[in-house]
């Protein structure tokens, strides 16, 4: 009777773990994408005196199963006196195919030799991003739109994005 309880016991534990196993979608078999993106975002023109146009270097982290809900964060300097850190949380959609919509809500961090009411360490404003993006599965990231900027000056600034998922 203790023979037979125990592999009873046995066969449901095995069942168990084997059916949890096959249900278990892992994040790369669901979207086929990898946990990291990089990329450089430049922009298409200045409209601002604020926005000096030079390009980003940007890091991108997927924080859910389905890779809908990242974090991004970036760098872009001139070399001389300004360097902008971008970052922002981004949401995709339609996760199943290369083709997406990008809407996210971010901040631009200015820390410059210029003083702005004295001070030379600046919060340059908010952002909202509105991109297309093409991304394939471990590959090529390709964003385009815009970037509606809101801080010492409002205006769109359109922007194109190239790099890789991995």
């Amino acid at each position: 009777m203790k023979t037979k309880l125990l592999i009873s016991g046995l066969l449901c534990f095995i069942t168990t773990i084997s059916y949890s196993q096959d249900t278990d979608i892992s994040f790369n078999e669901y979207t086929g994408f990898k946990s990291n993106a990089v990329y450089v975002e430049g922009f298409i023109m200045n409209p601002s005196k604020y926005n000096y146009g030079y390009p980003s270097i940007n890091y991108e982290r997927y924080l859910d199963k389905l890779y809908r809900l990242s974090i991004r964060i970036g760098v872009s300097t001139d070399f001389d006196k300004t360097t902008n850190i971008p970052f922002s949380i981004n949401w995709l959609t339609a996760t199943l195919n290369n083709h997406h919509l990008e809407f996210g809500a971010g901040a631009i961090l200015s820390i410059n030799d210029y003083t702005y009411e004295n001070n030379s360490f600046v919060a340059y404003g908010i952002f909202l991003p509105v991109m297309y993006r093409y991304q394939k599965a471990g590959g090529l990231v390709v964003r385009a739109g815009f970037n509606a900027v809101f801080g010492l000056d409002n205006f769109l600034a359109p922007s194109v994005s190239l790099g890789y998922n991995f």
